[in-house]
């Protein structure tokens, strides 16, 4: 079984509760794992790193960056013979099925948030590119370089030389190099290299909240508790109390509370 396969085949397991369906040995598991909490699987067939890079499906991400699935799915994959990918994909594609890691989706996240900033798709494609080259690195946008002093001296002048103005593309009345980068780097944690290892999607509504590719597969989990988002919705649904489910998992009410609105706040936007 591929990689890719692999994964896609524990995550949507682990959210179902059903692992023993994916046809691997009870032994690759720890006994003690509970559907529903942070599970530890030991994969012989997968790179051990792949199992803490996170992994989402193209629904999946395009929910959490608020963008059309279509689109994302052409940034990942390109289209047809006239668009190639926009980013490196991480996990690749087995069959039909497509995944993303963690690293992806924090370059989906810049490049939409580019779009709505009125960038096109074949200047992003550009500063990526340049980007990729400039900053020595594969993955750039997933990175805090580029809102380091230096980078955004980079990022402006891979813009001036790809004839796109970054201070002015919608309004006059800011400068997009400070609002929409401030606003990029917000909610997001780096390592000491520097690369992104978690971030709050809706800091608003669910401080509560982030996305960590080392724990659930990267799922929506509660900071404290690391109990999966969908897993308390479901309780919910199926207890009818959030006092209740709060009981159940030992977890406060305002934060049960924040993982509803933010579940909601995706099928909204799904």
């Amino acid at each position: 079984m591929a990689a890719c396969e692999l994964l896609l085949s524990v995550q949507q397991s682990f959210s179902s509760g059903t692992l023993a369906t994916i046809g691997l040995p009870e032994d690759r598991f720890d006994a003690d794992m509970v559907p529903g909490t942070d599970p530890k699987p030991i994969l012989a067939e997968a790179n051990p790193s792949l199992l803490e890079s996170g992994i989402y499906t193209i629904p999946e991400a395009a929910e959490l960056v608020c963008a059309d699935p279509r689109n994302v799915r052409k940034w990942v994959m390109g289209h047809g013979k006239t668009q190639a990918p926009l980013i490196n994909n991480e996990l690749g594609k087995e069959g039909e099925k497509i995944a993303i890691s963690f690293t992806n989706l924090m370059e989906l996240r810049f490049i939409a948030r580019f779009l709505e900033a009125g960038v096109s798709i074949k200047h992003i494609r550009a500063i990526l590119e340049d980007a990729k080259r400039e900053i020595n690195h594969p993955h750039p946008l997933a990175t805090n370089i580029i809102f380091r002093t230096d980078g955004k001296k980079i990022l402006m002048e891979i813009a001036r030389k790809n004839k796109v103005n970054l201070i002015d593309l919608k309004s006059k009345n800011y400068e997009m190099i400070n609002v929409v980068l401030s606003s990029l780097k917000e909610d997001v944690k780096f390592n000491p290299k520097g690369e992104a290892i978690s971030w709050r999607p809706r800091p608003t509504i669910a401080p509560s909240v982030v996305v960590n590719p080392k724990h659930s597969f990267g799922r929506p989990i509660l900071k404290e508790s690391r109990i999966p988002t969908e897993t308390l919705v479901q309780a919910i649904e199926a207890e009818g109390s959030i006092e209740t489910v709060a009981d159940i998992y030992d977890v406060p009410l305002k934060q049960v509370r924040e993982a509803l609105r933010f579940e909601r706040n995706l099928r909204a936007a799904a």
